[in-house]
C-alpha cells in the first residue's frame, strides 16, 4: 500500500510540475540565415521574425561625424557563419563595409516579430575595428501602423522623436565579450527592434575618445578605426505573456489529465485507510 501511494504521490508531483510556466525553462533564439520573413527560431514555440534594413548617408564636419540624412531601404545581405550584414545603396559591398556599420552610412537592421518579446541577448558572428552597438525598442503603439514609415526619411537625430521608438542602450565593444555576446539588461518588450551600430545621436554618450577603439567610440576621418563593423549572428529572449515569456501557458490537457488521476488516487487511498481504522 506504501509503495502505491508513494508512487501516486510522484506521479502527482511530476505531473504537476509539467504545468509551470515554460518561462522558467526555455529561451528563445533567432539566428541569421537565409530566411528573411516569417523565419522560425531554435528554442520552445515562440515568435516568428522578419528582418530587413535601413542605411542614411552619413554627414561630416570637418572629417568628423555630425548627423545623417534620412534613412532608406537597403539590402540585408547573409554571410554564412558570420550572420547578417547591410550592403548600402552605393559603394558599401566591400569589407569590411559589407556588414552592419557606421562608415559612410549609418546602417541598421530591423526585427520585426509576430507577437511582442524580451530581447534578452544580443550576438555577434563578425567585427572588426571596433564593435559598439545601439539597441532601440518600439514603445509607441502599433496598431494600424506601417513601421518602414516610422523609419523612412529620419535621420538618426529624428528616429526617436514621436515616431514610437525608444533607446533600449548602447554597448561597447560587443566584439571583445565572452562569445562576442552581450546581455541588454531591459524588462522592455516589443514587437519591433532595431539593432544598429553605435550612433550617439540615438543615444548613449561617448565614454572613450573618437578614433579610438575602447568604450563607447566614434570614428573620425576616413581611417577605419574607432567605426563599428559587426555581423548579426543571432538574438536571444523571451515571448511576453507566456511560451517563454513573464505569463504563463495554458496547461497541456495530457498534463491536466495525468495530475487529476494521481490526486484522485491519493484521495481514493486515504479514504481507503481511514475506513479501515
Amino acid at each position: 500500500m506504501r509503495k502505491v501511494q508513494q508512487r501516486l504521490m510522484g506521479l502527482a508531483a511530476a505531473a504537476l510540475a509539467s504545468l509551470l510556466p515554460l518561462s522558467a525553462h526555455a529561451l528563445s533564439t533567432w539566428t541569421a540565415g537565409n530566411c528573411t520573413t516569417n523565419c522560425s527560431e531554435t528554442g520552445d514555440a515562440a515568435p516568428n521574425v522578419s528582418y530587413s534594413a535601413y542605411s542614411a548617408s552619413i554627414n561630416t564636419s570637418g572629417g568628423a561625424y555630425s548627423s545623417t540624412n534620412g534613412f532608406a531601404q537597403s539590402t540585408l545581405a547573409y554571410y554564412s557563419g558570420s550572420g547578417f550584414g547591410v550592403v548600402a545603396p552605393s559603394g558599401d559591398s566591400q569589407s569590411p563595409n559589407h556588414s552592419l556599420d557606421n562608415y559612410g552610412y549609418q546602417d541598421l537592421i530591423l526585427l520585426k516579430f509576430d507577437a511582442a518579446v524580451n530581447l534578452t541577448q544580443v550576438k555577434l558572428g563578425w567585427w572588426q575595428y571596433d564593435s559598439d552597438i545601439t539597441v532601440l525598442a518600439y514603445t509607441g503603439l502599433t496598431s494600424g501602423v506601417n513601421v518602414g514609415n516610422t523609419i523612412t526619411g529620419k535621420t538618426a537625430a529624428t528616429l526617436k522623436s514621436a515616431n514610437g521608438w525608444s533607446l533600449v542602450n548602447s554597448y561597447a565593444d560587443v566584439g571583445k565579450a565572452a562569445n562576442t555576446t552581450v546581455n541588454l539588461n531591459t524588462n522592455v518588450s516589443s514587437s519591433w527592434w532595431i539593432i544598429t551600430a553605435y550612433n550617439s545621436q540615438l543615444g548613449g554618450a561617448p565614454t572613450g575618445a573618437d578614433g579610438s577603439t575602447s568604450g563607447l567610440t566614434r570614428g573620425t576621418g576616413t581611417s577605419y578605426t574607432g567605426y563599428d563593423f559587426v555581423k548579426l549572428f543571432s538574438v536571444s529572449g523571451n515571448k511576453s505573456g507566456g511560451g517563454g515569456g513573464t505569463g504563463g501557458n495554458v496547461p497541456e490537457p495530457a498534463s491536466l489529465a495525468l495530475a487529476s488521476v494521481a490526486l484522485l488516487g491519493l484521495v481514493g487511498l486515504r479514504r481507503r485507510k481511514q475506513s479501515q481504522r
